[in-house]
């Protein structure tokens, strides 16, 4: 009947369970509800829409490569219906006809107005007469006004310090090269206008994409359209991107592409975890089975037990889905640790049932004696192991609360199934046992039977098991102070996941990542003045908000444009002209003699040795002109000048096309940035991207501190992610901290006595300090993936202890064995199943799920043998003398002829 009733409730938590529970991918909801921080991001959230875009990242081996994939990709992404929404990778520069100069600055416009008035000569000339030679003429011009000053040097700013008569030389050097490598080969050609010219807008290869500032990755952003809440609703979007760039792979095979952005990173995450939970539960359930096995001898039971924490697990998922509601990156691993710890109770039980039934015990008395010696040590086990969980409910983290509810409850779970299921099965397979009836021998000689040899073995040297403990935990405490804490989330996301890898390049490549804080205003003014105090931060490399496309000072910067407007407007190009070889020629040497003279009157240094070294290239480029084949050269200039010539036209229209703006007002605004960055109601949205590398501790702490210097309410994911460390690191703290006071009053509470309990203890001291030792050993770091382990191995350590403990003092009660057979292996079998739980997780892919596996399996290790080897010596050196029974002392107990099987 019992086993009927479990099985029947377990068929329907299971199935409540499909039914209701949820993945929580995202970091908000494992963090206290109430925070400033979270109440912002939910209110911009429903404001202004999906706030953290799935990024398409594409890297080609030029800008148009790239351009043309990333139309091809957008078409082939909606002809496949992949649940995307807004995808833009473009705004279409055609909608600022006319305004493009109003997006330069107004120290730029200055710059412009000043070369207009200083050139307005030499560009009406070339306008007039667009030739190389009158080009070249030009130049040896206006060295001769004013060699000093700049030349044609408009927007080839190569940095502040650099001087204008250092971008003159490069000029003119690029326009000897230009002429001088066209006599030999075709060349790439260079324009020498798109300085003076470079206005931006519709007219360049860039105008209007999402590129890096170096221009090798260009960006396409898309909002999944997934059920929120929902484990495969981002899932699918993501998983479509990447089949349909699998398909464009052959077409396209020098482009490469990632996917990257929150929902793919959380997505990934949580794919990974739950692919390593699947493979971890397999993994611990075989291996511990296998453990069993070899322990017992049989199959039988052991098949039974691991039935009945089966059971008990279903009923801890209904029990989650009931309270919770969803399992996150924190609790999905719940049941791996559970299986390696809830066993133990079964084991504890088994080998103190079987070790009663070997005594002469009836199936009744074994099961009676089973629960009524053995029981309170494995209920305090089981409360132990659970209360190191349910510490962590005191924590502020959310994440951390849900996983200490949902393993506590597990494991009470498992109890009450190793407690009340496992007995009724047992009494189910052992009915041959039931009325079982034996001899009276006196239970002194039975408990004689029981011994341990090794134990026996390991505490006649006690010297030798003290110094040895006392070396390891020296050289341990030495280890940890070199134990570093690696505070970065991307490192525990599993190696080669494309979504990490491709924002360690967007970081690499633009250095800033793809996270941008956020932050709002309720008016144009106080965008402007937000906008402006965030940008002026050290930390801060871009603020993208409306007024992307709302440049600044416009009144200010349209009286620049209406100052050399007059000058500008009225200039014609005239047609183009037949290349004249002997003009060119005779325009050369004019220039040589000026360079002559300039570098006759440099001072030494530098400048007179580029001086000289340019007057050179000029003369040899005269001679090599005057030997050349007139049949070969002149077509090669011919060509070359009217590139110039073209290019000339059209900088120049677009400069005259830009001298008339009108004001760029929200009106103008696209809808694409005006949907994403101005809410129904009006409030305008900010993001704000670091210029620091936020996944670094030092670096978010700089970013989140300067922005709140600014906006105390500001929130994004980059807050989000500072503030879950923070909680994450004091909780494990305080975790801990709860787990060492807990532990301990519960083993005091239970035996009573000072010396007893600073015994039972021992191996959770010994066992955390050369588990410090061994993290060393083994380089594994600290991080926010394994900290939580450590109460983990608190409760464990404590357990074994404490069950050894108690077992000693039942033998020197009782004149037996220092400590029986039965406890001892059941520790060591329970110590090796709890290994095989905690190291079934190191089969994960995600590297933080591994480091706690591989922690917690070097703390089960360390804590083993401190209970199985240091723990004995102490006993037997501290634990008192044992009580002598008198002869004549008999139980009223019976013994089989034969032993139990």
């Amino acid at each position: 009947m019992t086993l009927a009733a479990a099985i029947v409730l377990s068929a329907i938590c299971v199935a409540y369970s499909f039914t209701f529970l949820q993945f929580a991918t995202s970091n908000r909801a494992l963090l206290p509800q109430g925070k400033r921080y979270i109440e912002r991001y939910v209110e911009f959230d429903r404001e202004f829409g999906q706030l953290d875009d799935l990024v398409l990242v594409v890297q080609a081996p030029s800008l148009p490569e790239a351009t043309i994939y990333a139309n091809r990709l957008v078409r082939e992404l909606q002809a496949n219906r992949v649940p995307l929404a807004h995808l833009t990778y473009r705004i279409d520069p055609k909608q600022f006809e006319g305004r493009a100069l109003l997006y330069l600055s107004a120290d730029r416009l200055k710059e412009i107005r000043e070369r207009v008035f200083d050139y307005q000569q030499f560009m009406e000339k070339f306008a007039d007469r667009p030739t190389l030679d009158q080009l070249v003429d030009g130049i040896a011009t206006s060295i001769a006004q004013a060699f000093v000053t700049g030349l044609l040097d408009l927007g080839l700013d190569s940095g502040p310090d650099a001087s204008k008569g250092s971008l003159d030389l490069r000029f003119v050097h690029d326009v000897v090269t230009q002429i001088a490598g066209r006599l030999d080969r075709p060349t790439p050609y260079r324009s020498p206008w798109g300085g003076l010219f470079s206005v931006g807008g519709e007219g360049s290869e860039s105008a209007g994409y999402f590129l890096s500032d170096d221009q090798r990755l260009l960006f396409i952003l898309a909002e999944p359209t997934s059920d929120r809440g929902s484990f495969t609703g981002d899932r699918e979007a993501i998983e479509g991107v990447r089949a349909t760039v699998a398909t464009l792979r052959s077409e396209f095979p020098d482009v490469e592409v990632g996917v990257t952005g929150k929902p793919a990173l959380s997505s990934d995450e949580m794919t990974a975890a739950f692919r390593d939970s699947e493979r971890a539960t397999l993994l611990a359930f075989g291996l511990t089975l296998a453990l069993l096995l070899a322990a017992f001898l049989r199959v039988g039971k052991p098949l039974l037990m691991l039935l009945a924490l089966a059971l008990s697990l279903c009923w801890s998922m209904g029990v989650a889905t009931l309270v919770v509601g969803h399992l996150s990156l924190f609790s999905v691993m719940f049941i791996p640790i559970v299986i390696g710890i809830g066993i133990d109770y079964g084991i504890y039980y088994l080998f103190r049932y079987e070790e009663e039934l070997f005594l002469g015990r009836s199936l009744r008395e074994a099961i009676e004696i089973t629960a009524m010696r053995s029981g309170p040590g494995i209920l305090l086990s089981a409360i132990t192991a659970a209360a190191t969980f349910f510490v962590l409910m005191l924590t502020d983290f959310r994440g951390l609360q849900e996983l200490g509810f949902i393993a506590g409850t597990a494991l009470l779970l498992s109890w009450v199934s190793m407690m009340f299921l496992f007995p009724a099965m047992l009494m189910l397979v052992d009915r041959r046992h039931l009325d079982r009836v034996g001899v009276t021998i006196p239970r002194a000689i039975r408990l004689e039977r029981v011994h341990v040899p090794f134990v026996d073995w390991i505490t006649s040297h006690p010297k030798t098991v003290l110094a040895a403990a006392a070396l390891l935990a020296a050289v341990s405490v030495y280890g940890f102070g070199r134990v570093r804490f690696d505070f970065n989330l991307l490192n525990l996301q599993a190696e080669g996941t494309e979504s990490v890898t491709w924002e360690k390049k967007i970081l690499a490549t633009s250095g800033r990542s793809g996270f941008a804080a956020l932050s709002s205003a309720s008016s144009l003014d106080e965008l402007r003045r937000k906008q402006h105090a965030f940008r002026a931060l050290g930390s801060v490399s871009e603020v993208d908000s409306a007024l992307l496309l709302i440049p600044d000072d416009q009144p200010e910067k349209q009286k620049i444009i209406r100052d050399f407007a007059p000058i500008v407007a009225p200039v014609r190009v005239a047609r183009p002209q037949p290349v004249d070889i002997d003009r060119l020629l005779s325009a050369l040497e004019t220039l040589k003699r000026r360079f002559d003279i300039a570098a006759g009157e440099a001072p030494a240094g530098d400048t007179q040795r580029r001086l000289a070294s340019l007057r050179d290239d000029i003369a040899q480029l005269v001679v090599r002109l005057r030997q050349s084949d007139r049949t070969v050269s002149e077509p090669a200039l011919a060509f070359l000048q009217r590139q110039v010539y073209r290019d000339f036209v059209t900088s120049f229209q677009r400069l005259q096309a830009n001298l008339n703006p009108r004001t760029v007002g929200l009106a103008d605004v696209p809808p694409e940035i005006r949907r994403k960055f101005i809410s129904d109601r009006g409030a305008f949205l900010m993001q704000i991207h670091p210029a620091v590398d936020i996944w670094d501790r030092d670096g978010a702490a700089r970013f989140v501190n300067d922005l709140r210097s600014v906006d105390g309410d500001v929130t994004g994911t980059p807050i989000i992610t500072y503030e879950a460390i923070r909680l994450m690191e004091r909780a494990y703290k305080q975790g801990t901290v709860y787990a060492i006071v807990l532990v301990t009053v519960l083993t005091f509470l239970m035996l009573r006595r000072i010396r007893e309990t600073v015994l039972a203890l021992s191996p959770l001291a010994l066992g955390m300090t050369w588990t410090a030792g061994l993290m060393w050993a083994f380089d594994v770091k600290l991080n926010l993936g394994n900290v939580f382990g450590i109460p983990l191995i608190l409760g464990a350590a404590a357990e074994f202890g404490l069950n050894i403990v108690m077992r000693f003092m039942e033998g020197r009660d009782h004149g037996g064995p220092l400590v029986a057979r039965s406890t001892i292996m059941a520790v060591f079998v329970n110590g090796l199943t709890t290994m095989v739980g905690f190291g079934s997780l190191m089969l994960a892919a995600h590297r933080g799920i591994y480091g706690l596996g591989l922690m917690l399996t070097l703390g089960m290790l360390a804590s083993l043998v401190a209970a199985l080897i240091v723990l004995p010596v102490l006993l037997r050196l501290f634990g008192g003398k044992a009580q002598r029974l008198p002869r004549d002392t008999r139980a009223a107990e019976t013994i089989a002829p034969a032993p139990a099987s």
